[in-house]
């Protein structure tokens, strides 16, 4: 099964571009990687590595989800005595699906704050996103504080509303 996404996320941007490939300089003009200090956002080679392969593990998981999936489709349509066991498979392994979608579109997500140098900045108060928060969920747009917030988990573009949650 072939996965197409809006953008190829182990593409290297082009050198000469303004501002350095994956990084954005903090106040001091330098850098930090996955060890680097809290006071710097993170940015480099350290970070992009661990990203593309999340990024790989998780495009391999939507694709066997999806292969599971219309699998269990095909065997569920062929075998009229299947029933109530092959639809609750099948609704398990959607929701599996979805989730595996949605974890794989955070990750290119990620990338592409990387690529455009505001990967490791808190996308509401604009601080440093630590180091340390970052090697725990390398997709993270906030800092934990930010991320206590109500207003800021409702679901991105494009993802369904669950119940419960504030605007």
């Amino acid at each position: 099964m072939h996965t197409e996404t809006s953008h190829d996320p182990l593409a290297r941007p082009a050198k000469g571009r303004a501002g350095s490939v994956g990084a954005r300089a903090g106040p001091a003009g330098d850098r930090a990687g996955p060890a680097g200090d809290k006071a710097r956002p993170a940015g480099g080679p350290r970070w992009r590595a661990l990203l593309e392969a999340r990024w790989r593990a998780r495009l391999q998981e939507v694709t066997e989800l999806a292969l599971a999936y219309h699998e269990t489709a095909a065997a569920a349509g062929r075998g009229a005595s299947a029933g109530d066991h092959a639809q609750m498979r099948l609704r398990a392994l959607l929701r599996r699906t979805v989730a595996s979608r949605r974890a794989l579109a955070d990750t290119e997500e990620a990338l592409a704050r990387l690529s455009a140098g505001t990967y490791g900045w808190c996308e509401s108060c604009g601080g440093v996103i630590p180091a340390q928060r970052l090697a725990v969920t390398p997709e993270t747009r906030y800092c934990a504080r930010c991320a206590q917030e109500p207003r800021l988990r409702t679901p991105g573009p494009g993802r369904a509303r669950r119940p419960g949650l504030v605007t």
